[in-house]
This record gives structure tokens, sequence and C-alpha cells, in this order.
């Protein structure tokens, strides 16, 4: 996007940095349209790259990739050990819940720190950013109140993601369909089938209706969207109008397979840290699967007793993160008591189930009930887990689903507006890895990141704005180290960026895909998801927040001195130090590292004359941390070109 499409209150914030956007073409035609061989031809192109397929560049990043092709970094990001959340933050959780326990809402800030550590500081950049851009997809927030005080659950939600964003596809999407944290927040956890019952000799469905929000949503965001499309993305069209993916029959049909899903019910005592959990489900093998309790039952949790107050701490059994489970009791099965514990088949159109591309679901071949034969429960509990499977398998099969998935994994890796080619060619890749195999993310993600148009030189309506976190992180990755404390302490970002990980508002994200920001944009029909969250008073609230984070630690009164014990993240002094301390050349060092060598001539003459000349030693380490800050707000840092 260009400077002229940035709103004008966006420009008045920093007036001396309003200058057209510009990046050297020198480049522009350095890669042909097959990028497997291709390497980093300097510096700068090096550091585009990481700041779409990383957290952030940094010198040694930097160096790494420049000894390399871009796709052999690719295949080496693919084959690093995952670097998971859940099991530090879980026991980082048992460990205070048995020194010093907190109510559960506490410990979420041990896992919004974990967050930015590993955000920041683990080696499988690719593998996180790529995590970060699903949770953004396949939304699970904790906002919601079944996992407010859920810390443990919620950083094994971004395990899931983690553990599949360079895997299959179709495995994600079926770990995020019996997520127990996605059917909490998409209300699947124990969506129970209608009961049918005969009332004066007629059959007749109870007053209980599947919930239907999961089948929506699983639908209309997760994978085939709402209208059908071509491999480009664009519209399919019958008579000049476009066709409907699905009905709201589809969706009513749709929650008639999810039903029956409920945490898994494991005997016996698990042990985090020095704290013990003891589950006794009161019952052995497929049986467990037709008890009601068990159907009903929660996962126990910590209590501890403090002076005689009972605090939850959230810490929680790892069923309530485990796969749920299946429960035929209360699965459609196209079956119901039309004569008492017979459960025969309900007649048509009730015993079938249509769903997706007109797939259907037949009924059950065994009655499964709550006292079904031992003989027939495993029958029953296949059924109840195959149809899953069976809905898992036609959206992963639906030709829009490719389409889909490319434009909005483009999207948060690349830019806003990808042409309609752009996501053919990664559409295509989905479909079909070179090998054979359907729904390869690592080959996605790596046809997005080897695509021309993510390769050569932007034009003028490609690239994206940087969101608040990718800005912070980008920031902490060139410079920042942790602090004596040990951490980051960045608890509440979503006060001031407007965004808290895997914290949305709504299963909608942040922001939507299609997002037209009122203006010239709207005319122009270029989306910009990320401008729905900016705002006079968001970019403020940022450059506050962008300030506290680059100064935090350093005394101006004492001529940038760090204090000892810095309150917060702070950028290490001797990273700082080791800048150059000359006009031109800090602004050159500071334009590679956070700017990937993207800043326009006229944003460069304007910083170096600022800075007028060799700076004295004494202002030096202010200096240096205050242009940081004002390069950090300007309008050319916030596009990602």
């Amino acid at each position: 996007m260009t400077h002229q499409k940035f709103p004008q209150w966006l420009c008045l914030l920093t007036t001396l940095l309003c200058a057209p956007f510009a990046l050297s073409q020198a480049n522009e035609n350095l890669f042909s349209d097959g990028f497997e061989s291709a390497r980093p031809a300097t510096d700068a192109d090096a550091a585009r790259f990481l700041t779409q397929a990383s957290f952030g560049p940094n010198p040694a990043a930097i160096a790494a990739l420049r000894a390399q092709t871009y796709a052999d970094w690719i295949a080496q990001q693919r084959n690093l050990p995952i670097t998971l959340h859940r099991p530090d933050v879980e026991a980082q959780i048992a460990s205070s819940a048995a020194s010093d326990p907190q109510n559960a809402g506490a410990y979420r800030r041990v896992r919004i720190e974990k967050w930015w550590n590993t955000a920041v500081l683990a080696p499988d950049q690719l593998r996180q950013r790529v995590a970060y851009a699903l949770s953004q997809i396949f939304v699970v927030s904790d906002l919601t109140g079944g996992l407010t005080n859920s810390a443990t659950s919620v950083a094994e939600y971004q395990d899931i993601l983690l553990r599949n964003a360079l895997g299959n596809y179709r495995t994600l999407l079926e770990d995020v369909t019996r997520s127990p944290m996605m059917g909490i927040y998409l209300s699947s956890l124990r969506n129970p089938k209608t009961e049918w019952t005969i009332v004066g000799g007629v059959l007749t469905p109870g007053t209980v209706q599947p919930d239907e929000n999961y089948a929506r949503e699983v639908m209309q965001l997760f994978s085939v969207g709402l209208i059908e499309r071509n491999l480009n993305f664009t519209p399919l069209l019958s008579g000049g109008q476009t066709i409907p993916t699905y009905t709201q029959d589809t969706i009513t049909q749709t929650a008639r397979v999810l039903t029956g899903l409920a945490y898994r019910c494991t005997t016996g005592t698990v042990t985090l840290g020095t704290i013990s959990l003891t589950r006794n489900c009161n019952c052995t093998g497929t049986q467990c699967n037709f008890q009601t309790n068990v159907f009903n039952g929660r996962p126990p949790t910590y209590i501890a007793n403090v002076g005689g107050q009972n605090i939850g701490t959230g810490l929680a059994h790892p069923d309530a993160y485990a796969p749920m489970a299946c429960y035929p009791r209360f699965a459609d099965t196209g079956r119901s008591s039309t004569v008492a514990n017979n459960y025969a088949v309900l007649p048509a159109p009730f015993d079938i189930k249509t769903i997706i591309a007109g797939v259907t679901v037949q009924p059950s071949p065994v009655a499964c009930f709550a006292t079904t034969p031992a003989g027939d429960q495993q029958a029953c509990i296949n059924y109840c887990d195959d149809q899953v499977d069976r809905l898992i398998d036609a959206l992963f099969v639906h030709p829009n689903t490719p389409p889909m998935i490319a434009r909005q994994l483009i999207q948060r890796l690349i830019s806003a507006n990808p042409s309609g080619d752009y996501i053919a060619r990664v559409a295509r890749v989905f479909e079909n890895n070179g090998s054979g195999v359907r729904g390869d993310l690592g080959a996605v993600v790596a046809a997005i990141l080897l695509d021309s148009e993510a390769r050569n030189a932007p034009t003028a309506n490609s690239g994206k704005l940087r969101e608040p976190l990718l800005r912070m992180t980008a920031l902490l990755r060139a410079f920042g180290r942790l602090g004596s404390s040990g951490q980051f302490q960045l608890f509440n970002p979503e006060i001031q960026l407007a965004q808290r990980p895997l914290g949305a508002p709504t299963v909608f994200n942040f922001y939507e895909p299609d997002y037209l920001p009122p203006g010239e944009l709207t005319t122009a029909n270029l989306f910009s998801p990320e401008l729905q969250i900016t705002s006079e008073s968001t970019t403020v609230s940022a450059s506050d927040y962008l300030l506290a984070r680059v100064t935090s630690g350093y005394n101006f009164n004492q001529a940038g001195t760090p204090f000892t014990e810095p309150a917060g993240a702070h950028l290490s002094p001797t990273v700082i130090d080791a800048l150059p301390a000359t006009s031109t050349a800090l602004v050159d060092a500071l334009n590679l590292q956070l700017m990937y060598g993207s800043m326009s001539s006229t944003m460069r003459g304007k910083l170096i004359a600022l800075l007028d000349g060799p700076m004295l030693s004494a202002e030096v380490r202010r200096k240096k941390l205050l242009m940081i800050h004002l390069i950090l707000i300007s309008p050319e840092f916030a596009a990602q070109r």
C-alpha cells in the first residue's frame, strides 16, 4: 500500500516522516518465478524475508539466512524441535500454586510471559510465526468465561496450533474440532442430540436442539467460507449471482454430527510438580462412554486452602485439555426411542444427516443408548467418531478450502491484497504438495514465502499494515534481551496495543480479512484488516507503549545509565552501545534492523538531519533510543512491504 492510502490522521502524528513509501527497485527482477535456489542478495533482502517468516530479524538471524537459500532455511526450520508452551506454563503454575497460590485468573500472566519469551527467543521462528497466524484464523480466546481461568488449557491450544503449523491441515482441523478449549469457546463441548419420543402415538422431537455455533464457524471461518469460489478466490457465479457454500439446513445437519463430544475421563492420579490430582470415572473400558455422569463430568482442578479459604488456581487434570471423547448416548445416531430401549432408525428425512457438498451420514448400524450391550458399545463409539471424521474429510476435500486457507495465510504473513494468481499458486500447493499430498501446510507456507509476490520488490498495493504485537516483537527481536528479572513482563498488551495472544474479542479475530477501511482504500477496493483496530486512540496508546518499552530501564537524568533492576522488558545496553554513534551510520543500521532497508530517501535524510552530526557521549544512548522509537511510530515502519 502506498503512503497516499494511509489515513491523514496517521500522518499528522508523525509529520516529519510523512513521505511517499519507496523501496529500491534494484532487486525487482533479482529472482525468477522459482525461488527454491534463491539466496538473499543483501542483508536487507534477508531482513525483509525474516520480517515475513518470523517475529522479526536480528543480526544473527540475518547472517544465518545469508549463508543459505531461502528454501534451505525453511526446510531447516521445519526440522527444528517444537518449542511448546503448555509444559512450561503448567510447571510454573504448579510450582506457584504449591508455594503461594493465587486465584486462577492471575495465572494468565504466566501464559502471556511464555508467549513473549517464545516469540522473541525460540529458535523455531517459522513455526511460531505460522502458529500465531493460525491463531487468528482458528480463533479461541481466553476472554470467554470458560477459558478465562484456564491458562494451562489455553497454552495447550497454542501447542495444537504449533504441532500442526507446518503439518497437515486435515490433522489441524481434527485437533481443533476435538479440542475441549474450542468446545468451550464455540459450545460444542457436551453438545447433546435431540431426544425423540412418542407423544400421542406421534414421533416428536424434544425441546433440546444441538448447538449450531461450531457447526457454523467451522465452515464459515475455518474451511470453506460463505460462497463458492474459484481457485484464485474469485466468486463462482450462477446467473450472475454468487452461490452459497451451505445453507441453514447444512448447519443444522452439521450440528447433529457434532453431538456427544465431552471431556474424556481417565481414572488415576497425575502429579503436576508436587501437586497430585486424582480422577475416578467409576467405570472401565467402553462402558465409560455411556455414563451420564462421565459425559457431564469435569476434570478436577487444584483448590488451595489458605487460611481456611479455598482458592481455585486453575491447575487442571490433563483431561481438561486432552482431545474430547465421543459419548454415543448423547450423539445423534439417526435413531431414537420410538420403542423403549430400542432406539430404532428415525423416519426420513431425520435418519440421514446431509452435510457439506451433499455428503451423507447414514444411521448407526446398532442402537446406542444408556444400556447398550457390551458387544455393541465399540460399534457405537466408532460410529460417533466416524461421523466427526466424515465431516472433517468433507471440509478437507472441498474445493473452497485451498483458496480460503491460502488467502488468509498470505494476508497474515505477506500482503493484505494478494493477487488472484498468487492465491491460486498457493492453493494448488495445498491441493498437491508435489508428492500427491493434500493439505501440507509446510509446503503451503513455503509456497507463500517463495512466491514472486513475496520476494520481488513490492507494488503499490502489496504489503500489509504491521499489527501492533508484531511491531513489538520486531523491536525485541532486534534489540531486546531479558531483563535481570528474567522476564519480559508484558502482561496486558491489549490495553494499549489492542491485542493479546489468544485473546481476540470475537471468533472473527481482532480484525476481519475482508475489512475495508473508510475512505480511499474502500474506493480502491483494497483490504486492510489491521486498520480495523487502528484509530487515533490506538495509535497514540501504541506509541506510548512502545516508548515505555524502548526506554524502560534507562535513566535519562544520568546520561542514559541503565537501572540495575529495570521494570519490565528493556533493550540491552550492550546491543544499544554497539550501534553506530554517527548520524548516517546509525540511521542506516536502524533501517536494516527495523525496516529491512525499505526506508525512503526522504525519511532517511530527515532522520539524519534530525540527529545533526556526531553525538556527544553523554547523549548517545538517549538519541539512539529515541531514534528507535521515532522509527517504530513512523508510517513507513507501520507498512510491512
